[in-house]
């Protein structure tokens, strides 16, 4: 049976602080469509190399590999790779790196899904594993390009590539290399008749290198931002970043004024929950979103691993970034900041490590047991045969205000 994939998906924009986002999905979450786009995601998974899913884990490998490294000789290259996901032909992905490795019976519907869609629209269910099926690919085109140059790491998120060397290579040789790479993986064939569309060169806004002679220096990755000195490495959160947590204070003291105040408590619970990790943020639909905790920081658990390693204009920022909106907009503090206490709950800096927050998230907070062993004090509440998403929304519901 063919399935017309296209039919049932929609195109949407997301505005983001310093991008439009467009991602696709499916109109219908009940249409056989959508429910075999959901299979082939599952088919694909035993393809994925599922330690580069773990951002964390890849952060706190980057620090002690630098680390390690302190006085010795290195080259650090990053690189991301511009529009990936819909620069990706499925057709390609499939023919060359796919249907050689999974079983007969998922073929048809994947040549199915290939052909129907095209290109690879982010969104969809299985559009990150195509991605990083072909992400994959290429970290192995460049340690086998780079071999005898001393590569001993290459991280990836998707697009966004850190490679590391044991010694100084020259900067225009790994250009080139990373290019050569690119051409083989994604243009190796050319008789489909939908190619791919990566770019075969790299713009330089996505480009850093740094090497042992360019000390002091740094460069952002995954929502950090790393800096490198002589036998020392520092840790901190990047400028946009700040700009959006600072953006989210001024609104929400913004409106807190401009309704006089008359929902103190609830704008004082606002401004101290949304510095803890204390729910999964709602969607509009009032469902939890099982992946996503309320922290202004992604990647809390390496900040909590390093603390001395934090940046001081890091460390700053997240002691005074509540009082400092406030004071950037001229508007009186409210009491309970007037005298402000350095262990006090607007101290993001003091929360990162009071550990005193709830996070509804399985796989990094509350466990369904102690979920479960928490509402069972309400026996008023019908708990039984529920699952950790519908216990997380109960909770949320009946025990926390709303206020996004």
């Amino acid at each position: 049976m063919n399935l017309d994939f296209v039919r049932q998906i929609v195109f949407i924009k997301r505005k983001m602080p310093t991008q439009v986002q467009k991602f696709a999905k499916f109109k219908n979450k009940s249409s056989i469509e959508y429910n075999a786009s959901l299979s082939l995601r599952d088919i694909l998974e035993s393809l994925i190399d599922k330690n580069m899913r773990d951002t964390n884990k890849m952060i706190e490998t980057l620090f002690r590999r630098l680390q390690a490294n302190r006085m010795g000789l290195f080259t650090i290259v990053k690189f991301s790779l511009e529009n990936y996901f819909a620069s990706i032909s499925l057709q390609y992905v499939y023919e060359f790196f796919i249907k050689n490795k999974i079983n007969e019976k998922y073929k048809p519907l994947l040549e199915n899904y290939c052909d129907n869609v095209k290109y690879n629209l982010g969104g969809l269910p299985p559009s990150n594993n195509f991605a990083d099926i072909m992400s994959q690919e290429l970290k192995n085109e460049l340690f086998e390009f780079f071999r005898i140059d001393g590569l001993t790491d290459c991280f990836y998120h998707i697009n966004d590539f850190v490679l590391l060397f044991k010694k100084r290579v020259n900067q225009i040789y790994i250009k080139f290399g990373i290019l050569e790479c690119i051409k083989k993986v994604f243009y190796k064939r050319n008789q489909l008749k939908f190619q791919n569309k990566i770019k075969t060169h790299i713009d330089e806004s996505q480009y850093t290198f740094l090497d042992d002679t360019k000390l002091p220096g740094n460069f952002v990755w995954l929502g950090y931002k790393i800096g490198i000195t002589y036998g020392w490495q520092g840790i901190g959160i990047t400028l946009d970043i700040e700009d959006i947590i600072m953006e989210h204070y001024r609104k929400a003291i913004f409106e807190a004024v401009k309704n006089n105040y008359a929902d103190e408590e609830k704008m004082r619970l606002m401004l101290y929950s949304t510095t803890r990790r204390v729910v999964i943020k709602l969607h509009k639909h009032g469902k939890p979103n099982k992946n996503v905790s309320i922290t202004p920081f992604k990647f809390y658990k390496n900040f909590k691993k390093y603390p001395e390693l934090v940046g001081e204009n890091t460390r700053r920022f997240m002691q005074g970034v509540v009082v400092d909106a406030f004071r950037q907009q001229a508007i009186a503090m409210p009491f309970y900041l007037k005298d402000y206490d350095p262990n006090s709950g607007y101290n993001l800096w003091h929360n990162f490590f009071a550990n005193k927050a709830i996070v509804l998230n399985k796989s990094i907070g509350w466990t369904y047991a102690k979920l479960y062993q928490t509402m069972k004090k309400y026996p008023k509440i019908d708990i039984h045969s529920k699952s950790y998403d519908e216990l997380a929304k109960m909770y949320i519901e009946n025990f926390v205000i709303k206020f996004w």
